[in-house]
């Protein structure tokens, strides 16, 4: 069942809004390709929705951050995704799908990530992004609200979830 924040003012005290808390969840998704061969990740879903579905995303080769690699690379990935390491874009932007190359350079679904006051996690401003910036928003993904523990406990619990011995 999904539950509400029911209040929510603006900054004259005025318009009441609801808005919807999702549940992050992830699945064992394999990529085939070419290059760098198959990789087992851990892949996002919100509200029982595979994000790599998404209109927007689904077009882009790309693999989560997640659940894949050795231990170091797996531990930064998430550490970074809980705001407790630097963002690997900058204007504190975390890419959340990654070329299989695990290079920046080559593209990466990118989104803001922060944590409000009252526990609650928003991901807003998805966009298509290289090291140099942002090539396009997808203003058609998001905003989604995440309730802190239910977050913290789904992103740590990719750890080893996909294929963690592959890495090149």
């Amino acid at each position: 069942m999904l539950s509400y924040i029911k209040k929510r003012t603006n900054k004259m005290g005025g318009i009441l809004t609801a808005m919807k808390i999702s549940k992050l969840s992830f699945s064992k998704v394999e990529r085939e390709g070419d290059y760098p061969g198959k990789i087992v990740y851990a892949n996002f879903n919100i509200d029982g929705k595979s994000m790599k579905e998404m209109s927007s995303i689904r077009e882009f080769d790309v693999v989560s951050c997640l659940g894949w690699g050795p231990k170091p690379f797996q531990n930064e990935q998430i550490l970074r995704l809980l705001l407790e390491k630097e963002s690997d874009f900058i204007y504190n932007r975390n890419s959340l799908y990654i070329c299989p190359c695990t290079g920046l350079d080559c593209g990466a679904v990118s989104l803001s990530i922060k944590k409000a006051n009252n526990g609650i996690i928003v991901w807003d401003n998805f966009a298509l992004e290289y090291e140099n910036g942002i090539d396009k928003y997808f203003d058609n993904i998001g905003p989604f609200y995440f309730e802190w523990e239910q977050y913290k406990n789904a992103i740590e619990n990719t750890l080893f979830l996909g294929e963690p011995d592959y890495f090149h």
